[in-house]
């Protein structure tokens, strides 16, 4: 059902999923009023992740819009591995850029696929909001797909909900990086919902477990929030600006042909303590 706003002409319309929804009716072109700020917030605590169709934006452009939703920041692993990140203009801004592999031309050989992660996990005060930019997309594939940790944490039977609440994870991605201890559930400070808060990418150990039962359960919750039933997928098309929370989401990126060209520009808002619960 779509939803319209009672304070300005903001139009939401969910996917028929777990998470997800299109956003209508923002010029993103513009400073953004405080009602709208607040509307998308919202619906960011609601579906994890928004879009907006039939964007034209250039790096300051996407950086204003950012910026509306908290200081903005490069990524720590450029600077940790000295790795580049297709950096623009700006260092808050990088472009994931997968370019075409002419030694495959015919062959239709697939890659790109990235597994499921939610930003900077690894992070004293992680991620909150990601912004990618669609500039040129493969015809198929390339996909984003994201798992809403809010209802695969309440799907839980109470039994294990009450196992798991105070229990706390070690997150670790790279040897240069130390390891950091996060809630294996948290606290959404804008819904007041409990997410789970575990991922492949760097989710490693629980917290005065013995290793065997750390790896079962770490290994059982990380099935569950990526069941079908939690999961949303995104199909890009040129132009599209996808925004998520990432204390409420984990997000993966599907393979595509090696043939073709994917780039997006992506932007990104500070991190937070994270709230356990």
């Amino acid at each position: 059902m779509t939803h319209f706003s009672s304070v300005i002409p903001l139009e939401i319309i969910p996917s028929d999923r777990a998470a997800g929804a299109e956003i209508r009716g923002v010029n993103l072109l513009e400073p953004l009023s405080p009602d709208v700020q607040e509307q998308i917030v919202q619906a960011l605590a609601n579906y994890g992740a928004i879009f907006f169709r039939g964007q034209s934006l250039n790096e300051e452009q996407q950086l204003t819009f950012t910026r509306a939703f908290g200081d903005t920041m490069g990524h720590p692993l450029a600077k940790a591995e000295h790795m580049s990140f297709g950096e623009g203009s700006q260092s808050d801004v990088y472009y994931l850029k997968d370019e075409p592999d002419l030694t495959y031309i015919g062959k239709n050989k697939l890659k790109g696929a990235v597994m499921w992660h939610t930003d900077l996990q690894y992070m004293p005060e992680p991620q909150v909001y990601s912004l990618l930019y669609g500039i040129e997309i493969p015809s198929k594939g390339g996909d984003t797909l994201f798992s809403n940790l809010v209802a695969a944490y309440e799907a839980l039977d109470e039994s294990l909900k009450q196992r798991i609440e105070h229990l706390q994870c070690v997150n670790w991605i790279l040897r240069t990086m130390p390891p950091v201890v996060h809630p294996l559930v948290r606290i959404h400070p804008v819904s007041g919902r409990k997410a789970l808060y575990v991922s492949p990418t760097c989710s490693r150990s629980i917290v005065d477990m013995p290793p065997g039962q750390s790896k079962s359960l770490l290994r059982y919750l990380m099935r569950h929030v990526t069941l079908p039933r939690f999961v949303w997928r995104h199909v890009w098309q040129a132009g599209d600006l996808l925004m998520w929370d990432n204390r409420h989401t984990l997000h993966c990126r599907t393979a595509f042909d090696l043939c073709e060209r994917r780039m997006m520009r992506r932007t990104q808002t500070a991190g937070e303590p994270v709230i356990p619960a």
